[in-house]
């Protein structure tokens, strides 16, 4: 099932247009440039529809954002080594769901997270250009801001100004390049408020749902996942949900190494995260509040936020390490 929404879109880009900005974020400076603009590595190109964007470094794609209005939500469709190798796999033929990070759970009972008549819909209302700077400490970096309305299906194709939302979500994904640990670091943050068309919602789902990552196939026999307290017992199929500072996974193959991880704020709802591991029959993370535990209840003019850091590495990255990020990570303001 697909949706047409493309009318409804608002925003920075005009509703008969799709830019696919390919934007480098150069070393040595960094600024936008369009066709008539003499600034170097930034182009952007328009199509038939707004879609996605594309961030590449020195050339070399290092994340791709995909807000197509003909899909169910927008993700993260590809998130690479500084390096340009990724370990992320988009929507495979087993969970066409399974997008390659990406958030979803359950509103008073609408789906979120598989997409299939009647699941909800994330809709990009506002979407801003792409903001290159570099943050305090001199690295590179790309910040992207939109608003979503979080839609039950018989919703998805009402007006914007009209429609009945259960949850408006002001999504910001700051992506920031370190070159000297080779660092790729995506800080993702979502603040929610409850819309329109009730005045409470209930926030339920399976033990995976969250912000969930699926892996390349070649990778999913190499994987192992690590954590602040050792390695989770993943054998004979088991899973793993337990909470933690931050969960890893990493890749030694011999075409490829890599570590990614995830790294959840102290401020998000009941602390630490959940993270749901599995091996087989695929390796996947995700983060989660533990809702199907206990639901999390939020009434009208409530607000609340989800913050959490995603980080990737051309090589094997020891707990040691990755706890001292976490520890930078938990001191840093975000």
């Amino acid at each position: 099932m697909r949706f047409n929404l493309l009318p409804e879109f608002t925003g920075w880009i005009p509703s008969n247009w799709s830019w696919v900005l390919a934007l480098a974020l150069a070393p040595a400076g960094l600024c936008l440039n369009q066709t008539a603009s003499a600034a170097e590595g930034l182009v952007a190109e328009a199509s038939s529809r707004p879609n996605q964007w594309t961030i590449t470094y020195d050339g070399k794609p290092v994340m791709v954002y995909r807000f197509d209005p003909q899909e169910f939500k927008p993700y993260i469709k590809a998130l690479n080594t500084i390096s340009g190798y990724g370990v992320l796999r988009n929507s495979p033929a087993d969970h066409l769901h399974h997008h390659a990070l990406m958030y979803g759970i359950k509103v008073n009972g609408v789906n979120f997270w598989e997409e299939t008549a009647g699941c909800g819909v994330q809709k990009v209302v506002e979407s801003s250009p792409p903001e290159i700077s570099r943050n305090a400490e001199g690295l590179p970096q790309a910040r992207l801001v939109q608003v979503l309305y979080w839609l039950a299906p018989e919703d998805a194709f009402l007006p914007n100004t009209n429609a009945p939302t259960l949850l408006i979500e002001r999504r910001t994904l700051t992506l920031t390049l370190n070159s000297k640990p080779q660092e790729t670091a995506l800080h993702w943050k979502s603040e929610f408020e409850v819309g329109s068309k009730t005045n409470v919602v209930t926030l339920t789902g399976a033990n995976y749902h969250g912000l969930g990552m699926r892996f390349l196939q070649e990778l999913d026999p190499v994987a192992v996942h690590l954590t602040p307290e050792g390695r989770p017992d993943l054998a004979g199929g088991r899973q793993d949900v337990s909470a933690h500072r931050w969960e890893a996974v990493a890749f030694d193959s011999s075409a490829r190494q890599a570590t990614i991880a995830i790294f959840g704020a102290a401020g998000n709802a009941r602390g630490e995260a959940r993270y749901f591991a599995m091996k087989t029959p695929f390796a996947y993370l995700s983060a989660t509040q533990g809702l199907d535990r206990e639901p999390l209840v939020y009434r009208r003019g409530d607000h609340f936020e989800l913050s959490y850091l995603v980080t990737l590495y051309p090589e094997l990255k020891s707990t040691e390490t990755l706890a001292e990020r976490g520890r930078q990570w938990a001191a840093s303001a975000h």
